[in-house]
């Protein structure tokens, strides 16, 4: 569940702040995108895999993904997971599958 906290609606022109919301098991699968982003985890515990690079997070810890960076994030936990998304806009805001 994605939900959108700051956005252009509201005046902001080079970012956007998202709210994500990931069920026990869920994942988001391994792609890019021109946009970079900048995430803190709120609670739950997540494999991150930016590059080649794979790291368990949990609460307070935090990751970037630089442009067209191959990334995935996957709640390995038993409850819920929640992290705060800061995004730049891009002229190309579109989403590269990659598995």
């Amino acid at each position: 569940k994605i939900q959108w906290l700051i956005t252009r609606d509201v005046g902001s022109t080079k970012f956007a702040v998202r709210r994500f919301t990931v069920e026990a098991g869920g994942r988001m699968p391994l792609h890019k995108h021109k946009y970079v982003e900048a995430v803190i985890i709120l609670r739950g515990t997540l494999r991150v895999r930016v590059n080649d690079v794979e790291k368990i997070l949990g609460p307070s810890d935090f990751f970037f993904t630089g442009p067209y960076e191959p990334h995935s994030i996957e709640n390995i936990g038993s409850e819920e997971a929640e992290f705060i998304c800061t995004i730049s806009y891009e002229d190309d805001m579109s989403i590269t599958p990659l598995e």
